[in-house]
C-alpha cells in the first residue's frame, strides 16, 4: 500500500470534488426528464411508479456496489471503500443483499410482479438452489412474502414436520412396548433417567 503525503493527498481530494461536481451538474442537467407531472396520474398508476421505482433503485444501488466490489482485491478493501463513501447506511449485510440482489436480477430477470422483500428472498446465496424454480414459479403474480418463503423452504418444512411425527411414533413405541405394564412414575424415571445418559 503506497502510502501519499499531504500534496498528494490534497490533490486526490481536489480530483475527487470537481469529479463529484461534475456529475452533480450532469445530473441537474437531467433533472427535468425524471420529474414527470405526478398530477396527471391516478392513484393506481402513483402506486405503480412509487413500486417500480424502489425496485430500480434497489437494483441499480446493487448493480454499483458489484461494478465496485470487482474493482477491489478483496472484501476487506472493498467494506473499507464503502464505508469510507457511506454507502448503504445500513451495513456490510444491506451492501451484500443488494449485490446478491442486482447479481440474481441480471440476465434478463425482471422483478415485474415480485415484491422488494420476495426479491430480497429469492436471491439470498441460501436459495440458491432453488431460487430459479420459484422464481419462474412466482414471476408476475405479486404473491405474498410468507407465500414466497414457502415455496422456497416447503422441502425443509416437510422434513421438519417428518421428523417430528417420527420422534412422536418412537417415544409412543417405547412408552407402549418397551415400558408397557410399568407405573407412569417408572416411565417417568427410566426416560429422566435416558436424558440424564444422553446429556453425558
Amino acid at each position: 500500500m503506497a502510502i501519499l503525503n499531504r500534496k498528494q493527498l490534497k490533490t486526490n481530494k481536489q480530483k475527487e470534488q470537481v469529479t463529484e461536481q461534475s456529475f452533480l451538474a450532469k445530473a441537474e442537467d437531467y433533472k427535468d426528464d425524471f420529474t414527470p407531472d405526478l398530477t396527471t396520474l391516478s392513484l393506481e398508476e402513483l402506486a405503480n411508479q412509487f413500486i417500480e421505482i424502489d425496485r430500480q433503485s434497489h437494483l441499480l444501488k446493487g448493480q454499483i456496489l458489484l461494478e465496485a466490489r470487482g474493482r477491489f482485491p478483496s472484501d476487506k478493501e472493498f467494506g473499507q471503500w464503502a464505508s469510507t463513501h457511506s454507502l448503504c447506511v445500513g451495513s456490510q449485510q444491506s451492501r451484500n443483499r443488494l449485490m446478491h440482489l442486482a447479481d440474481f436480477f441480471s440476465d434478463g430477470r425482471t422483478m415485474a410482479g415480485i415484491t422488494i422483500t420476495s426479491a430480497y428472498e429469492i436471491s439470498a446465496p441460501i436459495n440458491r438452489g432453488k431460487a430459479l424454480i420459484v422464481y419462474d414459479e412466482i414471476q408476475g403474480r405479486n404473491l405474498p412474502v410468507k407465500q414466497v418463503k414457502y415455496l422456497l423452504y416447503k422441502d425443509f418444512l416437510e422434513n421438519k414436520k417428518t421428523i417430528k411425527v417420527t420422534k412422536k411414533m418412537l417415544v409412543l413405541k417405547i412408552v407402549e412396548t418397551v415400558l408397557s405394564g410399568k407405573s407412569n412414575q417408572f416411565k417417568l424415571d427410566v426416560l429422566e433417567a435416558a436424558i440424564k445418559h444422553v446429556k453425558k
